[in-house]
Formats: C-alpha cells, structure tokens, sequence
C-alpha cells in the first residue's frame, strides 16, 4: 500500500489522467500481475511471440510504435528496439518503471498521449448533462511517413474501460456511456486500419466466468457489442485464477490477435 501511494505521487502524469483514475487504473495493474504472475506468463508470452512475427513481415523498419505501452509486461521492447530505428511507446500514463526501462535504450521515446483524444474533453463535460459525451478522432501518427509498424496490444478493451467507471460516478444514462464506449471501440478499429505500415492488433474480447471444475459458467462481452472482422489467433488468457478473488469462480479472457490487420483475411 506504501509502495502505490509512493509511485500514485512521484509517477508524472496529467491532471486528466488523475481526474480520470488512469494512474489508478495503471497502478492497479501492477498489483494484480504481481498477484497473477505465474497465470499470466503464458499470455504475456503469446502477445510477444505475435508482435516478434508481426516484425518479420516489416520491409522497412524505421519507426514502431506501441499503442498501450503500459508497463511493458506484454511488448518484446529488447527485439523492437534492436530492429527498429525508432520506437515510440504511447500510453496515457507511463509508470516510472518504464522511464527507467528507456536508459537502457537510446532509440526509446515516450509519447504520453490518449489515443481516442477524448479524454481531456470528457473531463470538462462528464459531468453537465446538458453536454454530449465526445467523440472519438484518433490521428496519431496517422500521417507519419516513417511510421513502419504499429502495434495495438491489448488495449482495445481497456479504452473505454476507465472513462466508463468515471462516468457511471455521474448523472449520465446508461444509454448514453455505453453508446460512448462503443465509440471508442469502433472509431480504434477504423483508426488501425489508417495508420501506416504494418499494424497487429492484440485484444481481449470477452470474459470468461469459469466455476471450480474448469466450465465456462457465463461470458460478458466487453467490446460492447462491436465485432473483429478478421481471422485471428485466440487463446484463453487465464486473468484472476481460482481463490485470488473466490474460491467457487476463477475470471479468463478471451484474447484475439490479428497480426497485420491490411493483410488479414476477413471472416
């Protein structure tokens, strides 16, 4: 509890990030791996071994950018940064972990940025009703012509995932948050398929509620509705095993990858 508080004050991060709970978010990350760490290995490595593929398909490699960067469980940075001349890690919030991670590379820059761009805007109308909820206009890097891989891992699902709790805080319907998160999911996958170079893209899709003989008891779906229109690669990601949280129910995800989404096979 010490060591969040401590890192809750010292991490550098925006008045919006805070108001949000962004760093909240981050920091509660961070707890639940080193509580999970054993049960997230796997697809902490699968997320990686999709990304080291995905570099291979790359003709030119001049600048990779990470979407989602966070605290670098899941991004192969070693391998990018060795491949690559440039590599731009983008989140909302970067813990002081990755700031220290960046010495030990000269070809590592930080971009702390929100890349649906409504966040600042959400924070000044949350709260007045009277006000629509913005939409969301993703841009980064879109006209960038150095750009030659963009990786979107395991972001998707957590972009509406933090602004939505601040919003259920408020007098806003619930009509209008979830049309506002879905927002957020379709405008990402449009935005993916914009951007230059090759672009993976690595997201959980449902979670899985699994009882104590191993069956899938209930499924939520956290895209809000929305769909990949891609082949993937799947695999279970097991998220809060048995008697972390109960010891009747353990909480999986559903995890997709599309290793290039211009290049993709649609289902």
């Amino acid at each position: 509890m010490i060591l969040e508080l401590l890192e809750y004050v010292t991490t550098p991060c925006s008045w919006t990030a805070r108001k949000l709970g962004y760093l909240n978010g981050q920091i509660g990350i961070k707890v639940r791996h080193r509580q999970c760490r054993r049960a997230w290995k796997t697809h902490l490595e699968k997320t990686r071994q999709v990304i080291r593929a995905a570099i291979l398909d790359c003709p030119r490699r001049r600048k990779a950018v990470v979407l989602g960067s966070g605290l670098l469980l899941d991004v192969p940075l070693a391998d990018l940064a060795a491949t690559f001349d440039e590599v731009v890690l983008v989140d909302v919030v970067h813990p002081i972990s990755v700031y220290l991670t960046k010495l030990w590379y000269r070809n590592v820059r930080l971009v702390r940025a929100d890349v649906t761009q409504t966040a600042a805007e959400l924070a000044k109308v949350a709260h007045n009703p009277a006000l629509p909820l913005p939409h969301a206009v993703p841009q980064l890097f879109c006209d960038d012509p150095d750009v030659d891989y963009v990786v979107s891992v395991n972001l998707l699902s957590q972009l509406p995932y933090v602004p939505t709790y601040y919003l259920e805080k408020t007098t806003r319907n619930e009509n209008e948050v979830e049309a506002y998160a879905r927002d957020l999911i379709d405008r990402h996958l449009d935005y993916l398929q914009r951007l230059p170079g090759v672009v993976t893209l690595i997201t959980d899709i449902e979670k899985l509620k699994i009882d104590n003989h191993g069956n899938i008891v209930e499924r939520f779906d956290i895209l809000y509705g929305a769909t990949l229109p891609w082949q993937t690669i799947e695999w279970t990601w097991e998220h809060i095993p048995l008697k972390h949280v109960s010891s009747d129910f353990a909480y999986h995800r559903h995890v997709c990858a599309v290793q290039n989404v211009k290049s993709a096979a649609t289902k």
